[in-house]
């Protein structure tokens, strides 16, 4: 579960300045570096005149050290966008204080640590990418294209998640602020050259399945569809994760807000309950990994094409597939007894009983199964996808919207704790105020630097709230936000394909 690398992370305002920073932070902790360049919030400015970018470039493997920073900040990327965005969803609750709580509201300024974070580690990891392929691999006689490879699938994430977290980035250093159609193409771009560089399958497939992801973010149906279906053709079962490492770092902030603590700084909305907790650990060095690319979105996204083509049929198949796919994935007995006592406390009492039913808003059925009782023993948990979905349910599903509904709640339990649902629910983080003041290319009174919420997101908490009281046979709670968004699948903000 561990993975023992270590890099860098400060932000430098010049190629020479991060390359300087990486290499006296190198010979101080004798680490593998990398550093990064996003153009603002630079705390620390470290010169050592002793040091160049040349001393690191005519390191011994210069190439494959980078490519081990860049992946550590992949990892660091995934942490800071996951921990957040899930506060921003409906699909946890941030309990305590320990973790910025706006996001709950949902509140995102662009005074907000939380905003500045998010941005830093995705230009980060786009900066660190663009130094590996045009600084530290043109120099390194023994670069491959594995390590080029590898390169251009981190800075097509980190350009994808611009397109999909923000209202706008800045693509390079001081640059304009960019929509996310810009950075999706860019995307694109990388993760195609990925491909074509690699011959390591796993990163091959991982980057079809992003390639499929933009264009399906895009709207793009029948190119979503085809790199899709080469995915789910070849590799169903594909995963791709991020590793933590709690002795050397990073490691899984989602994993001690929901378990190491011990205080339940995250609760799950009642009706997640049974795919909770979704990291933790065993012993005290346990780090849980991230998903970023799982096979089941290739089938969410060939079946969400399917009814937007009005193939209800067709949908029906995909989505009973997909529960063999779910099936297949392991489970693990976690003893998750620490729970049954942040329960009773903060903002609502949370059910702990396995009879306990919940409805997922007030004009919805209550349905069993989805509460785990923690204090007899350890529970099962799906700790790589979990659903609550039947098939039943997608059989019963007779309309276009109610087929919808049946999927986005696959999507959500599915990518719970993944950091995808705050996307689905069609919000984006505007711009950070302290880029906006260090980039000459943005202005600070912007619109841009306001969030994307759609008018239909309940504030004042409401994504998490619901009514539940020690002893209640039924959790009920106030806003089912999935079907919200297939109501609203006409806006431009959710549902790409419809």
């Amino acid at each position: 579960m561990t993975n023992r690398m270590q890099t860098l992370e400060p932000i430098h305002t010049n190629r020479t300045g991060r390359m300087r920073y990486a290499l006296n932070r190198l010979i101080l902790v004798l680490a593998v570096v990398a550093v990064a360049g996003c153009d603002f919030l630079d705390p620390t400015e470290i010169t050592n005149p002793t040091v160049t970018e040349e001393d690191f470039t005519n390191l011994p493997n210069a190439a494959r050290t980078w490519a081990h920073g860049t992946e550590r900040q992949l990892a660091i990327t995934v942490n800071t966008l996951t921990v957040h965005a899930e506060v921003a969803s409906d699909n946890m609750f941030n309990n305590r204080t320990l973790i910025n709580r706006t996001f709950d509201i949902p509140q995102m300024d662009p005074t907000d640590a939380s905003v500045v974070a998010m941005q830093r580690e995705v230009q980060r990891l786009r900066a660190m990418a663009n130094d590996g392929l045009n600084v530290v691999i043109p120099a390194d006689p023994d670069a491959t294209d594995e390590h080029r490879a590898r390169m251009h699938f981190y800075r097509g994430y980190a350009h994808m998640a611009a397109g999909e977290y923000f209202v706008a980035l800045p693509a390079e250093g001081n640059g304009p602020a960019e929509a996310p159609g810009v950075h999706m193409a860019s995307a694109l771009q990388d993760l195609q050259q990925a491909v074509s560089l690699s011959s390591d399958a796993t990163l091959q497939n991982s980057a079809r399945l992003f390639m499929a992801r933009v264009h399906y973010r895009q709207g793009n149906l029948s190119e979503a569809v085809s790199m899709a279906e080469q995915v789910r053709g070849s590799t169903p079962m594909l995963l791709r994760q991020v590793q933590y490492d709690q002795a050397d770092g990073p490691t899984n902030t989602l994993q001690f807000a929901l378990y190491d603590s011990g205080q339940d700084e995250f609760q799950p909305l009642p009706r997640l309950d049974f795919l909770f907790p979704k990291y933790w650990s065993v012993s005290a060095a346990d780090q849980s990994p991230i998903n970023i690319a799982k096979g089941e979105e290739t089938f969410l996204i060939v079946a969400e094409a399917q009814i937007a083509q009005s193939n209800l049929g067709g949908a029906r198949s995909t989505l009973i597939e997909l529960l063999g796919v779910v099936e297949q994935r392991p489970t693990a007995m976690v003893m998750d007894n620490a729970q049954a006592r942040g329960r009773t406390g903060g903002t609502w009492i949370y059910p702990n009983r396995s009879e306990v039913l919940v409805a997922a808003s007030p004009d919805d059925e209550p349905r069993a199964g989805l509460v785990l009782d923690r204090q007899s023993g350890p529970v099962e948990i799906p700790y790589i996808s979990g659903t609550s979905v039947t098939e039943e349910m997608i059989n019963a599903a007779g309309s276009e919207g109610e087929l919808l509904e049946v999927l986005y709640l696959m999507r959500q339990e599915i990518f719970v704790g993944e950091g995808r649902r705050m996307v689905d629910l069609g919000i984006r983080v505007g711009i950070a105020l302290e880029e906006a003041e260090a980039n000459p290319n943005i202005d600070t009174g912007s619109n841009l630097l306001q969030a994307q919420i759609p008018s239909w997101i309940p504030g004042n908490y409401g994504m998490n709230s619901f009514d539940y009281q020690d002893g209640d046979p039924v959790a009920v709670i106030h806003h089912n936000l999935t079907r919200e968004i297939v109501q609203n699948r006409t806006s431009e903000m959710v549902l790409p394909f419809h």
